[in-house]
């Protein structure tokens, strides 16, 4: 009968590399127990946890501290809106940029990783500019700016948009802990000015051509631009209405020379005191004679289709000839 392996040491961390397993003393046969799995060839999760791009980059980061993550994985870290399907994939592909001149073979082997994964001190020229590296958590991972131009090749226009609008919008101090946006639409131009020539440029030129600022999530950016593609007219976002000395608050979209509005319902319009104070606030801008379009996640399908079909109704009924 085989003896049970001996307990892992209390300072070894959820995700491990082979070369961190070592220095606490853990050695190859030891690696090989049911209480710890392979994530990669060289790199270790504690049984029974899931591993976060966090935690793989914070690994990678014991037997290279030059590493940063990038693209995608710095995306998740940052909070930055990626698609999901995008996003689940991150799973198998964390990408990393590492200023050792071989330590990227290395990776690309272990994660797959996309031809974002380079040498740092090359990729150092392509920054210049930007808002280069920042710390999340204990992991460098490349700014906010540098992130959206590296997922240029990785995305679609419309999802480049909603990042740029992500980067743009003006935040909400009350609930944000912060004043200014990340980025402005001048920044983000600078950034493609330094990296002429560059795969994926082209889209991110032409998201940046459609990116506005106010619309305050993906939602709205995806509404915003399915309403563009129909050839509706170009709304106001998140700006604050009055008709007639009557505070009719702030329309996601908004066009107040036909007196329509858009309001999405998000998640966080699920509480009932939120439910409350949206049917307070409908009777206002009904009882001022505009007309107020509801959408759910629903429809953001098919283009936006349905709620295209919905602005439009609303729109040529308060007197818009197209």
């Amino acid at each position: 009968m085989s003896r049970p392996p001996a307990p892992l040491p209390a300072d070894l961390p959820p995700v491990f590399t082979a070369r961190c397993a070592r220095a606490t003393g853990i050695g190859e046969a030891r690696l090989r127990a049911p209480d710890i799995r392979t994530l990669a060839r060289g790199l270790y999760a504690r049984a029974g946890i899931g591993a976060s791009a966090a935690q793989i980059v914070r690994a990678l980061m014991f037997d290279d501290p030059s590493v940063i993550a990038c693209g995608p994985t710095a995306a998740e870290l940052l909070g930055i809106p990626i698609p999901r399907p995008f996003e689940a994939a991150q799973s198998l592909s964390i990408h990393v940029l590492s200023s050792h001149k071989h330590a990227h073979t290395s990776l690309v082997r272990w994660y797959r990783s996309s031809d974002l994964v380079a040498d740092a001190e090359a990729h150092a020229g392509e920054r210049a500019g930007t808002d280069d590296t920042i710390l999340v958590g204990r992991v460098r991972a490349t700014g906010r700016i540098s992130t959206w131009c590296d997922l240029g090749p990785l995305l679609s226009e419309e999802d480049l948009v909603a990042i740029a609008d992500h980067l743009v919008r003006r935040p909400r101090p009350r609930f944000e802990g912060r004043t200014q946006p990340y980025a402005s639409l001048d920044q983000l131009a600078a950034a493609l000015r330094a990296r002429r020539g560059r795969r994926g440029v082209r889209a991110l030129r032409a998201a940046l051509d459609r990116a506005r600022v106010g619309s305050d999530s993906p939602a709205e950016t995806a509404l915003r631009l399915g309403l563009e593609v129909a050839g509706l007219p170009e709304p106001l976002l998140n700006e604050r209405m009055y008709d007639g000395g009557v505070d009719l608050g702030e329309p996601d979209l908004a066009w107040p020379r036909w007196r329509v509005c858009l309001e999405h319902e998000g998640p966080r319009h699920l509480t009932r005191a939120q439910q409350e104070r949206d049917i307070e606030r409908t009777e206002r801008r009904v009882g001022a004679g505009w007309i107020e379009v509801r959408t759910v996640a629903s429809d953001l399908r098919r283009g936006c289709s349905r709620a295209v079909t919905r602005v439009e109704t609303a729109l040529r009924r308060q007197g818009w000839a197209g």
